[in-house]
């Protein structure tokens, strides 16, 4: 009797030793291809439409007998089978944005483990999928809002254009008998600094990108007093260096400091506006910082760099949240202090060497 008991026990431990070997075979192959369906999608760039397009040669090893979908991509409908459309039915869908995606499932009567293997493959499935359109959401998400800024950027600049022609325009109506050569003098000033935005933003307009210009060598002192004079704008400036920039950044940068101070000495007529400049180099970097004691002390500091503020009616608020992302751009850096007196200073840090030299 405890013979047969015996033989009992073994014969049931070694079905329960098989079963579980087998459940763990079952496992183990569920669990590697679901291995392989990552590495499908990542092979595919986690692309939506290609990875769907090839699912069914790993899908197909597994116990599901065939998938239908349909995926409405941005507004294009593509649909695709693959496999037997018999079997027990399961549905899913998935809409991100722009992308909606309906697949079916089909599947064989088998219960238990089976069944459960192929939810488990489902899911992953469909995880992959929405991770995939998730992706493509924020990538086409953040390309249009760095659209967005490049137009603000390129909307403040054509502006900025339009006030020097507007500009030009009142020297041009102002000036004298006898005086022409003042205004001649003007506009070989600034007529260049007007074709060089202008250049800029055809380019930007053709490319659709900010275009990539070389660095350039930049003495500071002439370059502060072309942009003062441009600008109407007294001024002393203690010190010199050299700069090496990309293109017209460093020109862009201070030209919105300075329109800041025109357009504030004009709105609160300050007649005896003067500007203080001073340039100092310090190991790689040249300091500028740029200051008027005679301006009164701006209401809100925090607030300076904020895109969309401005303490002008008119303005755009854009100006200086350009110039600290040109600066940043460049390695270097634009900040604001105040001193003692509550006098706005406002420093432009900039390279000695272009960014490319500085890494070398």
């Amino acid at each position: 009797m405890i013979e047969q008991v015996h033989l009992y026990l073994i014969l049931v431990g070694v079905t329960i030793g098989t079963v579980l070997a087998a459940l763990w075979y079952k496992a183990r192959r569920a669990s590697m291809l679901n291995l392989e369906l990552i590495r499908l999608n990542e092979q595919h760039g986690f692309d939506t439409p290609a990875f769907l397009a090839h699912a069914w040669t790993l899908l197909a090893r597994s116990s599901l007998r065939g998938i239908v979908w349909r995926l409405d991509w941005f507004g294009v409908l593509r649909e695709g089978q693959s496999g037997v459309a018999k079997g027990r039915l399961t549905e899913r869908q998935v809409e991100v944005g722009e992308m909606k995606l309906a697949l079916r499932f089909y599947r064989h009567e088998g219960r238990g483990e089976q069944r459960y293997f192929e939810e488990a493959l489902i899911e992953t499935f469909m995880l992959l999928l929405r991770t995939d359109m998730l992706i493509k959401a924020g990538s086409t998400d953040a390309t249009l809002s760095q659209m967005s800024k490049l137009n603000l950027f390129l909307q403040h600049d054509m502006k900025n254009i339009a006030q020097f022609i507007q500009l030009m325009s009142d020297q041009l109506s102002s000036v004298p008998a006898g005086k022409e050569h003042k205004v001649l003098d003007y506009l070989r000033v600034a007529t260049p600094l007007i074709r060089h935005r202008a250049d800029r933003i055809v380019r930007t307009l053709t490319l659709g990108v900010a275009p990539a210009e070389p660095s350039r060598q930049v003495a500071l002192r002439p370059l502060l007093a072309q942009l003062c004079e441009l600008y109407g704008l007294a001024h002393v400036i203690d010190g010199d260096g050299m700069v090496d920039v990309a293109g017209t950044a460093l020109e862009t940068v201070l030209d919105n400091i300075l329109k800041n101070y025109q357009d504030l000495g004009l709105r609160d007529n300050l007649a005896g506006l003067q500007l203080q400049i001073g340039i100092a180099t310090q190991d790689d970097m040249v300091e500028i910082t740029v200051k008027a004691p005679q301006a009164p002390r701006t209401p809100a500091l925090e607030r300076l760099f904020e895109p969309f503020w401005s303490s002008a009616p008119a303005g755009l608020g854009i100006g200086l949240y350009q110039a600290k992302h040109l600066m940043e751009l460049q390695g270097g850096a634009l900040f604001v202090s105040e001193d003692g007196a509550r006098t706005l200073c406002f420093h432009v840090r900039c390279p000695v060497r272009a960014v490319a030299d500085l890494s070398s």
